[in-house]
């Protein structure tokens, strides 16, 4: 019997859009933790950017021409302006969906993207805490994928219970087993046989 080969057009329009998914927003305790590290970094650009000032203070010698210090000690303050800005506005652009096959995650303020990882190229979640995330009863959720380190998925700033029950929930998919798959599918085969029989 001979077969004939199809291939039909597809209607772009029917296709499943992934702006129509509701995105969870990170967890609200993750903007303290980046608030903790936008303090540190803080810390540090402004003991560099003020360094030659307070030299110049302590041992009266002239390090820099006064022109110069202020620029430099201008810049550090710009800097920090810039980045907590678009540190802030990150995380709130930041969010993933959790569907049957997938988990997409956005990310970017300029530059946005969104990233889909069907569980079928999982093959290790693992859930990690730092010291800073580990006091806010927040972790890191990665997903390790056949692709290797480039197509990885990293998820930082949900809740501890959350991220347990997301990797739980991934783990359940990737391990199912291929005998029960194959145990249901005889089950379907042989109901419908006794079904035209009957």
């Amino acid at each position: 019997m001979n077969s004939m080969f199809e291939n039909k057009q597809i209607d772009i329009d029917t296709l499943p859009q992934v702006e129509q998914v509701m995105f969870k927003n990170l967890d609200s305790r993750y903007r303290t933790v980046v608030g903790v590290r936008l303090i540190i970094i803080s810390i540090i650009i402004l003991l560099i950017a003020f360094t030659p000032y307070i030299f110049q203070y302590l041992t009266s010698e002239p390090l820099l021409n006064e022109a110069l210090l202020y620029s430099l000690m201008g810049l550090g303050v710009v800097m920090i302006i810039l980045i907590c800005i678009i540190s802030m506005k990150g995380v709130a652009m930041k969010g993933y969906a959790l569907r049957e096959q997938d988990i997409i995650y956005k990310t970017g303020i300029i530059n946005r993207s969104q990233t889909v990882i069907p569980f079928n190229r999982v093959q290790h979640v693992g859930v990690y805490e730092g010291a800073l995330l580990r006091m806010f009863n927040l972790c890191t959720v990665e997903f390790f994928t056949a692709g290797g380190a480039l197509g990885d998925l990293k998820i930082t700033g949900i809740s501890k219970e959350e991220g347990e029950r997301l990797k739980a929930y991934v783990i359940q998919k990737i391990t199912k087993s291929p005998q029960q798959d194959l145990r249901t599918n005889l089950d379907i085969v042989e109901h419908s046989q006794e079904s035209v029989h009957g």
